[in-house]
């Protein structure tokens, strides 16, 4: 869409469009005649805010304008509040109590016959609104006398909403004032109003800023001493904690006990290992021991033998747990051990025996004397190192504590710091009132003349507004309807051009056959011109082509077919040609309705000997040369109708008595009437209407006809444009 477009949719438009901007004048007019008087009050102050300074890194200073604009924000929000401005309709509402004679509103004759009117005592009013100025406090609304009270400041409109409604706060553009502006019907209210908003603000928000540093600051002064508790309980823990370790480093010591443990259980394992060899040993030699003593023993028959033997071996055993170095028992074992030798009567390998046995006796006594050395060094290993573990358990933790300790104790300070800068901020704060610079630089008076109320002005601009409104809202119609709505528009859509464009016309008053025909009105004239010279040049197509039937169908429905059929049948009646229209729109029959014929093609198709030689029934009409075969309206299609009939013999009879066979099909995406009749047509005309969009089955349609029936694609007709979009 151009702008050329858009241009031209304003203009087809323009009488609505002025009409509403006529009607939104006139709205205004009235509106603003109505309108009561108004009389306007300023009041001015000066902030001070823009003459703090902050110090750049340059050395230079500039104002921030980010926490100007915050602090402007802040106080005028602060003016607009209910505390604020209850404030002042209390006092407001109590001036017009205790002075009748000089209030500000006279109450008309219908609110004072109100319940609420007659309800309300004035000196109760008179002493609740005293107390709650004196107390700074608000209506409550679950108190009775006070909710009745709110109500009653609604009938003077002195309640909150009615003055916020009337109220105007704003800082003049970059500077450093702050304007109140009020509007009333009385000029004196107005200046009061402006007035004591801005006193009320001052002592409301000095107020406020008191008690909420005064509240942080004594709640700050309670984290102060707080944290200080806890720096000195830590620093005490610290120092107690460092006196109990004595001036031994904790950590060197802890890294020298734990190497030497580390050195004494390597040897403890190596002597261990030691051990375990000469135990195995000692009980290898006990039992080879006691295997050949067995065998020497059982040889023998002298008890006494074996009694010498037993007490040899108690004297070994007794030797061995002495630790194998005492002279005494060594000399008794070897009086046995020759005792028993003389005393055994035993041959050569009893002999023999004996000496392996005094062989392994001799190995034991050593395994056991190595094997108690090796129990005493172990055990003295272990002393040892349980003696510098201990000294590892205690000395390391006790490093490990006092860092601990110390690092807390480092994070306390930090809080503390944090939290006296806090307090030095509330201090800073407590001395410094955001509102000691101001200054009311400007006294509201009552103003002289009421506000003028700039009748024409606003009435043209109330015009102007609805005007480009009304503009804009057409437009944006027209941006978001997808119908095509130009042949422009169509080609883009189909990637296809129309070869035949028919504009819109009015068929209310004439049928499409008429406008051909008749001329038409002086008003009607461009149109209907227009129209003829389209229609002109589809029958130019037809006289042109050298075919005689020819099927007009759409993709789909309401695209008007039927409105082309009739214009196109008499345009071909004024080239003095004979045309037989043929309805087979069983779905819309709106052919065989407009001529009114009794003619039906299920009658013409009950009788299937059609000849050259014999004649077909046709409908007649009120034009001459130009008939019609209807259809009736109900569910079928040709293929079921004309079932018992030789179609082509049909169609080569119809030929010889007419120039030309118009056929109307139904749409193309809804039913298969087009399709079955596309075989027997010389061409095919698709009608498409400008007021519809374009879908994907349609595009599937299309590709029917300009695909599988090529050679008798006659092109698209594009219906209804408007006469101005033809050309775009």
């Amino acid at each position: 869409m151009d702008l050329l477009y858009f241009i031209k949719v304003l203009f087809r438009k323009k009488w609505i469009i002025i009409g509403l901007s006529f009607l939104a004048v006139v709205t205004a007019f009235f509106v603003l005649i109505n309108k009561q008087q108004l009389y306007t009050s300023v009041a001015q102050y000066s902030t001070g805010f823009t003459a703090e300074k902050v110090k750049l890194v340059d050395g230079t200073s500039a104002i921030d304008l980010y926490i100007v604009d915050v602090r402007f924000d802040n106080v005028i929000e602060t003016i607009k509040s209910p505390q604020v401005l209850s404030r002042v309709s209390y006092s407001l509402l109590l001036h017009d109590l205790m002075n009748p004679s000089s209030a500000f509103v006279t109450l008309t004759q219908s609110k004072k016959e109100t319940a609420l009117y007659r309800e309300v005592n004035k000196d109760s009013a008179i002493i609740i609104l005293t107390n709650k100025l004196a107390n700074n406090e608000i209506l409550r609304t679950d108190i009775r006398a006070e909710n009745g009270l709110a109500e009653y400041l609604k009938l003077f409109e002195f309640d909150y909403f009615s003055i916020l409604e009337k109220l105007m706060v704003n800082r003049v553009a970059r500077t450093d004032y702050l304007d109140i502006i009020y509007s009333s019907h009385n000029p004196y209210l107005s200046a009061t109003v402006v007035n004591s908003i801005g006193q009320e603000f001052l002592n409301y928000y000095r107020g406020l800023n008191l008690r909420r540093t005064g509240e942080n600051e004594q709640s700050i002064i309670g984290l102060v001493e707080a944290q200080q508790r806890k720096v000195d309980s830590l620093g005490q823990k610290l120092l107690a904690e460092k006196i109990s370790q004595g001036t031994i480093d904790p950590l060197s010591r802890t890294t020298s006990a734990m190497e030497t443990v580390t050195e004494l259980e390597s040897r403890l394992a190596e002597e261990k290992g030691k051990y375990n060899q000469h135990k195995n040993r000692l009980e290898y030699l006990t039992a080879r021991y006691n295997s050949l003593a067995s065998v020497s023993s059982s040889s023998s028959s002298n008890d006494e033998v074996v009694k010498l033997i037993n007490k040899k071996n108690q004297l070994v055993d007794e030797l061995s747990r002495k630790g194998g170095n005492d002279p005494v028992l060594e000399k008794q074992i070897n009086d046995l051990r020759s005792e028993i030798n003389s005393k055994s009567n035993v041959g050569s390998n009893k002999s023999k025996t004996k000496g392996d046995l005094d062989d392994l006796s001799i190995q034991i006594n050593e395994e056991r004397a190595l094997l108690n050395a090796s129990k005493t060094t172990i055990a003295d290993y272990d002393g040892r190192i349980r003696r510098y573990m201990g000294m590892t358990n205690v000395n390391p933790g006790s490093g490990i504590k006092m860092d601990a300790i110390q690092t807390q104790l480092d994070m306390e300070n930090k809080q503390l710091g944090n939290v006296k800068e806090m307090y030095n901020q509330v201090q800073g704060l407590a001395k410094d009132d955001p509102t000691s610079n101001f200054i009311q630089t400007r006294v509201g008076q009552p103003p002289a003349e009421p506000n003028t109320k700039k009748t024409m002005l606003k009435m043209a601009l109330s015009g102007i507004s609805v005007f480009f409104l009304s503009a804009v809202f057409f437009i944006f119609l027209e941006i978001f309807d997808s119908s095509v709505k130009t042949p422009g528009m169509f080609a883009k859509a189909t990637q296809s051009k129309a070869a035949n464009v028919i504009n819109f016309i009015n068929l209310k008053r004439r049928s499409a056959t008429d406008a051909i025909i008749e001329e038409g009105t002086v008003k009607e004239q461009r149109k209907i011109l227009v129209f003829k010279n389209n229609i002109r040049k589809l029958r130019y197509e037809l006289l042109h082509s050298g075919k005689k039937i020819f099927l007009f169908t759409s993709t789909q429905r309401k695209t008007g077919k039927s409105t082309i059929v009739q214009a196109l049948a008499a345009s071909l009646l004024l080239s003095k040609k004979k045309v037989l229209i043929i309805d087979f729109n069983f779905a819309n029959n709106t052919l065989t309705n407009f001529f009114g014929t009794d003619v039906f093609i299920e009658d013409v198709a009950s009788n299937n000997s059609y000849t050259i030689d014999k004649k077909i029934s046709t409908g007649k009409t009120s034009y001459n040369d130009l008939e019609i075969i209807g259809c009736a309206q109900h569910n079928t299609t040709p293929s079921e109708v004309l079932y018992n009939l030789d179609v082509n013999a049909f169609f080569r009879n119809l030929k010889l008595s007419y120039d030309f066979i118009l056929m109307e099909a139904g749409a193309l995406n809804n039913y298969a009437d087009a399709r079955e009749l596309a075989a027997y047509a010389d061409g095919i005309f698709t009608v498409f209407s400008a007021d519809c969009s374009v879908l994907p089955v349609d595009m599937e349609s299309l590709n029917f006809i300009s695909k599988e029936m090529k050679e008798k694609d006659m092109g698209l007709v594009l219906n209804k444009v408007l006469t101005e979009n033809i050309n775009s």
